[in-house]
C-alpha cells in the first residue's frame, strides 16, 4: 500500500498503519460490500499526540483547532482516536475508484446534536457516511459509500448488568444461546440496538422502546454473529447487524434497509 504521508514520516505512522491494516482484515467480514470498518487500539496514539508536528498530517486546520481545545488526555485520545479509525475507513473506501483520499481531504467535525458529520473541502471529494464509537481503549468507524450505517463497540463490564431492564426484554434474550456468558448475552442486545439507532434513529434521543432484535444467528466462527432488528416508530424500518467479540468487547456494524 502506498503511504498517504511524506516519506520523512513514514517511520513515525507505519506502526499505526501496520495496525489499522492488521484489524481491518481481521474484521472486514463485519463490513458490508459498500462500507470499510477501521478498528484502533487507542494505545498507539499518545506518541504522535507527544510529538510537535504530526497531528497536522493527520487533521484538518479546523479539526487541529478544535482538538487543541480538550483538556483531558483521555478525551483526546478517544476524538482522535476515532477520526484516524474514520479517515482510513474513507481512504480504503475510495482507494480502488481511482483518487484516495487524503487524511486532510475530509474534516470530522461534531453537528449540532454531537454527533460525527463529514465535511468535504474540496468540491471532487465523493460523498459517504461515516458512524464513529470508541470504548475503553479501542475506536471504531465505520465509512459507506450508499446508505446508511451505524457501528458501536462496547466492553463487557457489569454496568450492563445493572442497567438490562433499560434495554433487554426477555423475548430478545431467548433468542440468544443460554451457554453464552450473562455479558455477552446482554453486550449482543445492546451493541446491536446502539448500532441500529446511530444507523436509523441519531435523530431520536429515546430508542430502547423503539427497537426490536427479532432474530440472532452464530457464525461458523462462534465470536461472530448476523442480527435482524426491527424498529416500529417514526416508521416501519429493519436493519442487518453483523458482531463479533473483539478483547473484552463486542462490535457492531449496522446498515438500515428502507422498510421492513
Amino acid at each position: 500500500m502506498t503511504s498517504v504521508y511524506p516519506e520523512s514520516s513514514t517511520k513515525t505512522y507505519q506502526p499505526l498503519l501496520t495496525h489499522l491494516e492488521h484489524l481491518a482484515e481481521q474484521h472486514r467480514m463485519l463490513a458490508p460490500a459498500h462500507c470499510c470498518l477501521a478498528l484502533l487500539d487507542l494505545r498507539l496514539l499518545p506518541p504522535l499526540i507527544e510529538q510537535p508536528g504530526p497531528l497536522t498530517l493527520l487533521l484538518t486546520p479546523a479539526e487541529h483547532e478544535f482538538f487543541q481545545r480538550f483538556r483531558y488526555a483521555k478525551r483526546q485520545t478517544e476524538w482522535l482516536g476515532g477520526r484516524v479509525a474514520a479517515k482510513y475507513c474513507l481512504r480504503q473506501l475510495f482507494a480502488t475508484g481511482g483518487s484516495p483520499c487524503l487524511w486532510r481531504r475530509y474534516s470530522i467535525l461534531a453537528d449540532a446534536h454531537g454527533r460525527p458529520r463529514l465535511e468535504r473541502p474540496q468540491a471532487d471529494c465523493p460523498e459517504a457516511t461515516i458512524s464513529i464509537s470508541h470504548s475503553h481503549g479501542y475506536a471504531a468507524a465505520l465509512a459507506c459509500q450508499a446508505g446508511s450505517c451505524g457501528i458501536d463497540i462496547q466492553q463487557l463490564t457489569p454496568k450492563l448488568a445493572n442497567v438490562a431492564e433499560r434495554f433487554a426484554r426477555e423475548e430478545e434474550l431467548t433468542l440468544i444461546d443460554p451457554q453464552l456468558a450473562t455479558l455477552t448475552r446482554l453486550g449482543l442486545i445492546w451493541t446491536a440496538k446502539e448500532a441500529v439507532k446511530k444507523c436509523l434513529l441519531s435523530d431520536h434521543p429515546s430508542f430502547f422502546g423503539q427497537i426490536r432484535l427479532t432474530r440472532l444467528e452464530q457464525d461458523q466462527n462462534p465470536s461472530r454473529w448476523t442480527a435482524r432488528c426491527h424498529i416500529t416508530q417514526p416508521e416501519a424500518m429493519a436493519a442487518t447487524v453483523r458482531m463479533a467479540e473483539v478483547d473484552g468487547h463486542l462490535l457492531a456494524c449496522a446498515t438500515g434497509d428502507a422498510h421492513a
